[in-house]
């Protein structure tokens, strides 16, 4: 279970980065 956890954190922490960087280049157009 701690391992799923830490995975699914994981996962969401680089969704959020990648969905920052999407965001910023929409911001540029």
């Amino acid at each position: 279970n701690r391992n799923r956890k830490q995975a699914a954190s994981a996962l969401g922490i680089s969704l959020r980065t990648l969905y920052r960087k999407i965001n910023q280049y929409n911001l540029e157009d």
